[in-house]
């Protein structure tokens, strides 16, 4: 009988386990590609447009709309002023770009305000948006680098996303190797996994930040989602319906990191729980995608499935305590992948050998991680309900 349990929990943790790490391989390989960009047989006639989602963003709007401005003097602006209790929109107004108000109560949620901004940039004669979140910078080429690959026929784009760190400061240094850990791993999430996906061929999926949709597309795919997870839910909507999201190579956005302490735990489990319920409602759609040929949905499946690095690194640890030499060479097999990954994740940023010592503290990141888990299965709840992030405002 425990030879039998202990079986079962070996075979457990290899299901758990196996999405996640054979994801990462396929895209280790995918990143020794450079992303191809898709070019279709007539260029396309492109008026592109910024919508901005922003509840009680008082404090960044203006710095991010000077972001977007640096890039591109001519874009049409359009922020959606959602639900806010502050003065979000007279800083929009007085930065010259439309206000959007949306005062509805009943309408919660990023999902809602996305819809609403874009409805009022298609009136205006926009065919394609471009999402930006309203904390965010972005790079000098992200407008015209997406307005490119849109007019070369592609029917979805999404940038580099990554995190800004915030400045050291006196006595924390823990703090400051804590938050670098957790940009590394945000930028393998949204950086070296979409990257490897399209050097492969799939679609890189959108991040909710930095990605632009044409109106073919939301025509095509309504943009309806309305959990916590908006971006990942919509990504399986599209790789459903066969729609491949293009990824642009060398543009980016940057977003706060937040607060630490409840902030920062309330929204890595929005992400991680509202990633963990996409996935069981996903799960039957992309099944019947594959089924009617679109294969690459399969790859989606997987992605949606994949257990977050930390917590498949938990897994593998477990297993060092079972009696089953197979196991532990499937452990070792997928430590190496991590490894391989975890690196590769450095090398992408610009500063390696700081990503790379900053993992000194891994032992406290996978304890934080292993803490915040109750937070993370009730955000996986289906009346889970979006809120704020409380974020640092910087310079």
């Amino acid at each position: 009988m425990v030879q039998i349990s202990v079986l079962a929990l070996a075979v457990a943790m290899v299901v758990f386990a196996t999405p996640l790490f054979l994801n990462l391989a396929l895209c280790i390989v995918g990143n020794l590609r450079r992303p191809s960009r898709l070019v279709g047989a007539l260029r396309k006639s492109i008026h592109l447009a910024l919508v901005v989602p922003a509840h009680d963003e008082e404090l960044m709007i203006a710095r991010t709309l000077a972001s977007v401005r640096e890039a591109d003097k001519s874009i049409p602006i359009f922020v959606v002023a959602h639900n806010c209790s502050d003065s979000t929109a007279s800083v929009v107004e007085a930065a010259r770009a439309h206000v959007v108000v949306l005062d509805n109560p009943k309408l919660r949620g990023k999902g809602a305000a996305l819809r609403q901004g874009f409805m009022a940039a298609m009136a205006a004669g926009a065919n394609a948006v471009l999402v930006i979140d309203a904390d965010s910078m972005v790079s000098a080429n992200l407008i015209s680098a997406t307005l490119a690959a849109l007019e070369d026929g592609a029917e979805a784009t999404q940038c580099r996303y990554e995190l800004e760190l915030p400045p050291p400061r006196m006595g924390r240094a823990t703090i400051q190797l804590l938050a670098r850990l957790r940009m590394l791993a945000f930028r393998g999430m949204n950086v070296v996994r979409p990257r490897g996906r399209a050097g492969l061929g799939f679609s890189t999926g959108i991040f909710g930040n930095g990605f632009a949709l044409t109106a073919d597309t939301l025509d095509r795919v309504p943009f309806n989602a309305d959990s916590i997870a908006e971006d990942a839910e919509y990504s399986t909507e599209l790789a459903a319906d066969g729609v491949q999201v293009c990824w642009v190579e060398d543009a980016f956005v940057h977003s706060h990191i937040p607060a630490g302490g409840k902030a920062q735990a309330t929204q890595e489990a929005r992400w991680e729980g509202g990633r963990l319920r996409v996935a069981s409602q996903a799960t039957g759609r992309l099944l019947s995608a594959v089924l009617r040929g679109k294969w690459r949905a399969l790859e989606t499946l997987a992605d949606v499935w994949s257990l977050p690095l930390s917590r498949g690194i938990f897994t593998l640890l477990l297993t060092a305590a079972l009696p089953l030499h197979w196991l532990h060479v499937f452990a070792l097999s997928c430590a190496a992948i991590a490894i391989v990954y975890v690196v590769e994740s450095a090398l992408l940023g610009a500063e390696p050998v700081q990503d790379l010592a900053a993992l000194v503290a891994a032992p406290l990141y996978l304890l934080w991680k292993a803490a915040i888990t109750p937070l993370v299965l009730r955000q996986s709840r289906s009346r889970a309900s979006w809120a704020r992030t409380k974020r640092e405002v910087q310079p």
